[in-house]
């Protein structure tokens, strides 16, 4: 008998002396369900285990109860099942157990609301683990630790974590653990461009997994380390075609446990990696054999994160086999799917231990389908039809931007603006909305034409001819020449850019007598100032007012209120925290305190953040105005106001300003007149972009790139003035009126002064 298994025997003696009959029972039956992979029953056995139990094999109950979760996919659950766990952990007076309790904690948190503070969890435990020389908890938390460094960008760390855990466990146990950690080894490497390194570690795996029991873990890591071959089949540059038959043949071996077993939801994971596999090969009718097979049992198990999947794999077959119409039917599914779990998506891409966006992982699944969409659109006479498919592709295309946002601030702040929308084709006859889809072949324009005596309101397409790779690079090289303000070198990029997308549309605009365009922009389009599009005479902006929004869901509609204006001023003109003084912020502040006479100001020192809260006690502001350095990151946690001696994020200003909208009294306009976000940062942007949803604000007045200080005291003086008048001018009218005014200042004229002011949202 060997060492390990003298052990294992003592502690299953300790376990039966400590445990009760029927908590061994439940123990038993725990453990067995996890070993076939049926990880709810493993929960609910626990949870029984759990609770005819005390001390410490309560504790050890709930952790295993806690495994089961995270398998599951249940962080929220898992993290509330230790919050309760914590202090029985304090209790017990055990370190090790307050360690392990941490450590679970950490591994929980990477892919929830709370990512944040996941690795400050995940090194406290691992001290303690040290200290204690707790060998199989440090290697558990070096595995854990290497997957949130993975999320996070830091190659090197996640190989030193993975290398460190996988020693350890192949030293100590568990045998599991040593195997999964040298997976995610060799994926590490992968991602650092060592690929030797990855094919050993992969080797290294492979051996270590086939060593493994018959069961669920077995299995399941066979099929990740068969993904692990297709990465490095599409990632090494000899292209090895061994590696995909390799694959293919740790597929089987999952198919063949799995079905031994009865689990499944890895015979589903195995079965639509194979249809993947097949998929590109081009062997379509396997393909989809075995795709309609994994749909099936992902139907079965009511294992949603599965199922859209294998709907998606399964629409993209048939759109390759020209079955157009069922191929939509199979995305419809997918993004219904798709949109019942779009919370639980959104947080575990979201948070910055995912190492990916929503938009990354899933964003293809929706426009796929408007692709499709339109394309069947091509074909349809009836008028009624035609408007129908149309308004489907925009509204698949808009439930992504409203995940997008989920995303990005890792809240839910959109579903408010979501239940109180109304049709934004009706709100003004001056104004018209254009949806611009950028997809693989070709850029979609979607124009919304308000209603007249002898039309109602349409939507009017057109193409251009302009696929969105091409089109990205445009807009990159439009955006960095902007900010030079000593050459016009953007004037190439802004003429091309007004021939694809204004020129199509300007005949209708002419008819209509169309004075406001409010654009929904997409991807690289959301980085750069439609303003400054140049007919080769002429701006945009001198022609047209301009508005943009996140989204037509994401848009507060209706007519301004009609409180009388009370505005909350906050200016910084010193240089602190090692930003650059802004002196023209107080010529700024005075002229705005003459045209609101109702307000309330905070300068230099005044403007801290317990300041601003206190004043928000009052009476409602209508108008908030922050002329401070502003920044917007593509991680929401590194978006910040600068006030003098803090900083203001936007969880910040959304605790100030939101209560207002909830109380049917929003704030009207939001101004962040020294923002900035990076050239090329798409997801930054979008940040921007969502300001004014996540603050609970109707509309935003902000900057794309920090500008020059007395051109900007200039240009926003000039804003509130034309606002202030009560003169019928709407926000985006106000802000042309502006900016006109700046461009015919030879001094200005350059676009990099005038164009990255936005109105965001609400533009009447």
């Amino acid at each position: 008998m060997s060492l390990r298994t003298a052990l294992a025997k003592i502690s299953w003696v300790a376990a039966v002396l400590v445990m009760g009959a029927s908590a061994w029972a439940d123990a038993d039956s725990a453990r067995a369900a996890a070993q076939r992979g049926d990880f709810s029953t493993a929960a609910s056995e626990w949870s029984n285990v759990a609770r005819k139990e005390k001390g410490d094999a309560r504790i050890e109950a709930l952790l295993s109860r806690v495994q089961a979760l995270r398998e599951l996919g249940q962080h929220k659950i898992a993290l509330e099942t230790l919050a309760d766990l914590e202090e029985a952990a304090k209790s017990s007076g055990a370190e090790l157990r307050v360690a392990e309790v941490q450590a679970a904690q950490g591994a929980s948190m990477m892919f929830s609301r709370q990512a944040a503070d996941a690795e400050e969890l995940l090194r406290t435990a691992l001290a303690t683990a040290k200290k204690l020389k707790a060998r199989g908890l440090v290697a558990q938390v070096q595995n854990d630790l290497g997957i949130l460094l993975s999320g996070t960008g830091e190659k090197a760390g996640a190989v030193t974590a993975f290398a460190e855990a996988a020693s350890l466990a192949a030293k100590s146990g568990p045998p599991e653990l040593a195997a999964r950690a040298q997976r995610n080894l060799a994926d590490a490497r992968l991602t650092a461009g060592d690929f030797p390194a990855a094919r050993k570690a992969l080797d290294a795996a492979v051996r270590a997994a086939r060593a493994l029991p018959e069961g669920h873990g077995r299995a399941f890591l066979l099929l990740a380390l068969a993904r692990t071959c297709e990465r490095i089949f599409h990632e090494d540059p000899p292209h090895d075609n061994a590696m995909r038959r390799r694959a293919f043949e740790l597929d089987a071996e999952a198919v063949k446990i799995a079905t031994t077993i009865g689990d499944e939801r890895v015979l589903s994971l195995a079965l639509g990696h194979q249809g993947s596999l097949y998929e590109f090969e081009k062997k379509l009718p396997e393909a989809l054999a075995l795709t309609r097979r994994a749909l099936d049992l992902a139907q079965r198990t009511r294992s949603a994160d599965s199922l859209y999947r294998w709907q998606w794999q399964s629409g993209r077959i048939l759109a390759s086999q020209g079955e157009r119409d069922v191929a939509i039917e199979a995305y419809r599914r997918a993004v219904a799917t798709l949109e019942g779990i779009r919370n639980d998506v959104a947080i575990r891409h979201g948070n910055r231990n995912a190492g990916s966006s929503y938009r990354q992982a899933v964003g293809a699944v929706y426009y796929e389908l408007a692709d499709l969409l339109l394309q069947r659109a091509d074909g349809v006479k009836d008028a009624g039809e035609f408007q129908t498919v149309l308004r489907e592709a925009r509204a698949t295309a808009e439930s992504l931007k409203s995940a997008e946002l989920e995303d990005y601030f890792q809240d839910d702040c959109v579903n408010l603006l979501r239940s109180k929308q109304r049709n934004v084709e009706n709100l003004s006859e001056k104004a018209v909305v254009l949806y611009i889809l950028p997809l693989p072949t070709r850029t979609e324009l979607l124009l919304s034409l308000p209603g007249t005596k002898d039309k109602p309101a349409r939507i009017e397409r057109y193409k251009a001819q302009i696929g969105d790779l091409e089109l990205t690079n445009m807009v990159r090289r439009f955006r960095l020449n902007l900010e030079i303000r000593t050459t016009n070198e953007f004037l190439e990029q802004a003429q091309q850019l007004y021939k694809l997308l204004i020129e199509p549309v300007e005949s209708q605009l002419k008819t209509h007598g169309i004075d406001t365009l409010v654009f929904v922009p997409d991807g690289a389009l959301r980085t750069v100032p439609m303003a400054a599009l140049h007919d080769g005479e002429k701006f945009l902006i001198e022609k047209y007012s301009i508005a943009v929004s996140p989204g037509l869901d994401l848009m507060e509609t209706g007519p301004a209120g009609l409180r009388a204006p009370r505005m909350m001023i906050n200016g910084l003109t010193d240089a602190v925290q090692s930003f650059q003084a802004l002196p023209a912020v107080q010529k700024e502040v005075d002229r705005l305190g003459k045209l609101y006479p109702q307000n309330e100001t905070l300068m230099n020192n005044d403007f801290m953040k317990v300041r601003v809260t206190e004043k928000f006690t009052g009476a409602p502001f209508t108008i908030v105005h922050i002329a401070s350095h502003g920044h917007i990151d593509s991680d929401v946690r590194k978006s910040f106001v600068l006030t003098h001696a803090d900083k203001l994020t936007l969880d910040d200003l959304e605790k100030l300003i939101r209560p207002g909208q909830l109380a049917d009294r929003p704030l009207e306009l939001l101004t962040l007149s020294a923002c900035q976000t990076a050239a090329g940062d798409d997801r930054a942007a979008l940040g921007l972009g969502g300001v004014a949803v996540k603050a609970g604000a109707r509309s935003a007045f902000a900057t794309l790139w920090c500008v020059n200080d007395e051109a900007s005291a200039e240009l926003v003086a000039d804003f509130y003035t034309g606002l202030s008048a009560r003169d019928g001018r709407t926000k985006a009218q106000a802000l042309q009126s502006a900016q006109r005014r700046l461009l015919a200042n030879p001094r200005y004229a350059h676009p990099c002064f005038w164009a990255p002011y936005l109105i965001i949202g609400n533009w009447l």
